[in-house]
């Protein structure tokens, strides 16, 4: 029977030796997870500082959507208001229109007599306007 305890005793020791062994190599896992450097706390890490750039880009991008929102509402009340005068010219040239019609129809008697307009080398001659050179 000595035996026997002899043997249990030496399988729970080399049964506690190999669990220290695997809990030694699991520690070491864990801390290559926890390493801010190369493993996964690094990743992590990483991965935050691009959110925070994210976020600080969604947000100059909202703004500047917002600005161009503002600027695009004021020029369509611009163009609003444009449109008011267009139609409201519209229908004075069509009420001036009715009121010329039938003198529009009438044909021209007489072509108007051509003006003579002097053009830029009669305006630079010398003496036109009473300068000399």
């Amino acid at each position: 029977m000595l035996i026997l305890g002899h043997l249990s005793d030496l399988l729970l020791l080399g049964a506690t030796i190999g669990l220290a062994i695997y809990c030694r190599r699991l520690t070491l896992r864990l801390q290559a997870f926890n390493d801010v450097d190369q493993g996964l706390g690094g990743t992590i890490a990483a991965l935050s500082l691009q959110v925070d750039e994210l976020k600080e880009s969604i947000a100059a991008a909202t703004a500047e959507t917002d600005d161009r929102a503002a600027r695009l509402e004021a020029v369509n009340t611009a163009s609003d208001d444009r449109i008011g005068r267009m139609e409201m010219l519209l229908a004075s040239l069509e009420e001036l229109e009715q009121g010329l019609g039938p003198s529009l129809e009438e044909p021209i008697a007489e072509p108007p007599a051509q003006v003579a307009v002097p053009s830029f080398r009669a305006a630079r001659a010398p003496g036109f306007g009473g300068a000399t050179r």
